[in-house]
């Protein structure tokens, strides 16, 4: 599996939702989760779009390490807290854009940087229908519909003889202050 973990792998959730016409290769990972085989990210993009779908390629990129004694659990416990960051940025898919190889104090780590994907029908990432229930944002319509409530501020004398009880002076900071 360590040979699947290189440079341009695509991983893409077993439950995502795909165009009926999209036919992807797939080989089984970990968590749920398959590599995409024979399938660069812009091909499987033209073919999602040639579908009338979006494949929404996220800024922000991810790195996990995973430490073990052998490469094989390193790169699977890196590959699980990948995994893990792309499901809690609402993506089904991610595209492996560096593997380190190194060590921490003698002890072996595997370093993988990756991109969040996303494919759905809507072009807008934000789409109300698509999203669980916990993580639905609200539309500004229900923001305009629902003015925020007023605070009141104190009047402004009031302020000024809170501070003036406090140490304050109209004139400067030369009244002696009582102690």
């Amino acid at each position: 599996m360590t040979d699947r973990i290189r440079v341009g792998a695509m991983l893409l959730d077993d439950g995502a939702h795909k165009p009926e016409s999209l036919v992807i290769e797939t080989e089984a990972c970990l968590a749920n989760w398959s590599y995409v085989v024979a399938s660069s990210s812009s091909q499987l993009g033209r073919q999602i779009e040639a579908a009338g779908w979006t494949f929404f390629y996220m800024a922000g990129e991810i790195n996990r390490r995973g430490f073990g004694f052998n490469d094989q659990s390193r790169s699977d416990r890196a590959l699980a807290e990948l995994i893990a960051a792309v499901k809690n940025d609402n993506c089904n898919c991610l595209e492996i854009t560096n593997v380190t190889r190194g060590s921490f104090l003698w002890l072996p780590y595997t370093k993988i940087t990756a991109h969040a994907r996303h494919i759905q029908k809507s072009r807008s990432f934000y789409d109300l229908s698509s999203m669980p229930a916990k993580n639905r944002v609200c539309s500004r319509e229900w923001l305009y519909d629902h003015p925020r409530p007023l605070q009141r501020l104190p009047a402004p004398g009031v302020a000024l003889e809170a501070w003036e009880n406090e140490g304050g002076s109209r004139a400067g900071r030369n009244k002696p202050r009582a102690v």
